[in-house]
């Protein structure tokens, strides 16, 4: 028995196909819709992956790898934006069923009141063959985020420097309601919505929005205007139900992702709702998400190609190396090196080792696409990054950076392998302090942003991934000083956990977008499989 799924605010679609690699259902994404052009090229490129996928099944191990090497082939050769229409007309008819189905699929459209009646008839039209006599599943399965934007701390900062700002004009604060809506119409068996941790704080006419965020998702058909059989259970991933303890705290809702066996430190909200007919069945008894070691980064990115920084238009003309050669990096190395602590004479040798290094080593500054002879295996998780016979290594190629923060970047990425900590800008030797407005060398505790520079360390878990990397490499310095630069988009996507055959489409600053806004596909893995349990013990699927 498949499980029909419904993704809204699907972004690059991280939740969809986490849900499609658990074990515990069948779970078949319907639907998937999101307003951002180059996000839905990318669901839809992944939607036709999995359809694909599917249909090979059935086929010759020799004849799946050949028609993986001829997927692999067009996606490195074609502009990001015919990918799919050059998929299609492969002349291969597994390939072009495959387009077929994820152009059905995959919508892109931006929900909202005036888009609901569409949005309505395109779920029903899609949930059409999962219906017997006219009637809705009962096992539907309804995923999704709504924007963060007005939830988050950031944003929220943002939105306070508005003078003319209004929480509760704020379209963005209710778009909870498109979800809500859903909900009430077609009555999934259970429903995982993720947002920002700030959710939990953010506040419309001084009333907490995540208070009535619960209050209406127990009960979406009263504030619909729907007629309503049942409510939902609200449930804790993180603490699991067993039917007779009280519902969740606020703060029970927010999930760890590194303390799940991810590389990254990402802290969201995920709530699940369980239509209450269907928590009974199940024996009013919820799996918590069970607690493992975080994954570090160095062991899901160090196998991939070595790269050297490109450089910004301001180096135009200049080799990368001959940041190097910048008076700034010899006064850092002799300020480091006349220093009274003791470990920064040898950050300034782990400095000096690297650009040795670095003149010696071949390495190139990568591709969007390529072909590499021996494909990369990570030290972990290894069969999830590896998901098919893979012949493409996509979005890994290095952004360009003013030669400055190179030299900066290898302080940072030094610093980082001495100390085994990322410093803050009190670190810095005087000559590497960036001149900037908020940065007054003779007052660094009055800095803004004292952690400006982040490196993302070898033998531990990762920060947060978010969109800001897309505008700002900074906070995402790779941990070996001999690179020195920030992290790519496929670095990024490993540390999401997102398998590497999934591309992502768009120009680098949306790639990377993309992979911030997700949720980490290995984490919607483990969730589908306390969801799909839920179903199989309700008799729901098999």
């Amino acid at each position: 028995m498949s499980v029909p799924v419904i993704d809204l605010f699907a972004g690059p679609g991280g939740l969809g196909e986490g849900l499609s690699r658990a074990s515990t259902a069948d779970f078949r994404t319907v639907i998937s819709i999101e307003k951002d052009e180059m996000a839905a090229r990318t669901l839809t490129l992944r939607a036709a992956h999995r359809s694909l996928k599917r249909l090979l099944e059935k086929a010759g191990k020799d004849e799946a790898i050949s028609i993986w090497a001829r997927w692999d082939a067009i996606l490195a050769d074609a502009p990001w934006k015919e990918a799919i229409d050059r998929l299609a007309r492969s002349g291969i008819d597994s390939i072009a069923l495959a387009c077929h189905e994820a152009r059905h699929e995959a919508q892109q459209f931006e929900l909202g009141p005036d888009h609901r009646k569409a949005a309505s008839d395109l779920i029903r039209d899609r949930l059409t063959p999962y219906m017997a006599d006219g009637r809705l599943p009962e096992n539907i399965v309804l995923i999704g985020g709504p924007p963060c934007q007005a939830y988050s701390l950031v944003g929220r900062a943002r939105n306070r420097g508005k003078e003319d700002y209004r929480p509760e004009q704020d379209h963005r604060h209710f778009l909870y309601k498109e979800y809500l809506q859903v909900i009430a119409e077609f009555r999934p068996a259970v429903f995982v919505m993720e947002n920002v941790k700030g959710i939990l704080t953010s506040t419309v006419e001084g009333a907490l929005i995540f208070e009535s965020i619960k209050s209406d998702l127990r009960h979406p058909g009263r504030v619909c205007g729907i007629p309503e059989r049942e409510g939902y259970v609200l449930v804790s991933l993180a603490k699991g139900a067993d039917g007779v303890e009280p519902e969740p705290a606020a703060e029970d809702f927010i999930i760890r992702a590194e303390q799940l066996g991810l590389p990254q430190a990402r802290h969201r909200v995920i709530i699940c709702g369980i239509r209450e007919d269907v928590f009974t069945k199940a024996g009013r008894d919820v799996d918590t998400l069970a607690a493992t070691l975080a994954t570090s980064a160095g062991a899901v990115i160090d196998d991939l190609p070595r790269l050297q920084p490109a450089l910004s238009w301001r180096g135009k003309g200049e080799s990368w190396l001959s940041s190097f050669r910048l008076p700034m990096f010899d006064e850092a190395l002799e300020e480091l090196k006349q220093s009274e602590h003791p470990d920064m004479k040898f950050v300034a040798m782990r400095m000096e080792a690297a650009v040795r290094s670095m003149g010696e080593a071949k390495n190139g500054s990568g591709a969007d696409r390529c072909l590499p002879p021996i494909y990369p295996q990570p030290k972990e998780h290894a069969s999830w990054y590896i998901d098919r016979p893979v012949h493409l290594l996509a979005n890994h190629e290095s952004r360009a950076h003013m030669r400055e923060d190179l030299v900066r970047y290898l302080f940072v990425s030094a610093f980082g392998q001495q100390m085994g900590v990322s410093p803050r800008l009190a670190d810095f030797p005087r000559a590497l302090l960036p001149n900037h407005r908020n940065v007054d060398p003779d007052n660094i505790s009055a800095a803004i942003f004292k952690d400006r520079f982040r490196v993302q360390l070898k033998d531990t878990h990762s920060m947060t991934v978010t969109s800001h990397i897309g505008k700002d490499g900074h906070a995402f310095i790779h941990h070996d000083p001999s690179q020195c630069r920030s992290l790519t988009v496929r670095e990024a996507a490993r540390l999401q956990t997102f398998p590497d055959s999934y591309v992502f489409l768009g120009n680098r600053t949306s790639q990377y977008t993309q992979v911030g806004n997700a949720v980490p596909p290995m984490l919607a893995c483990r969730i589908g499989g306390v969801v799909g349990d839920v179903l199989r013990r309700a008799g729901l699927a098999a």
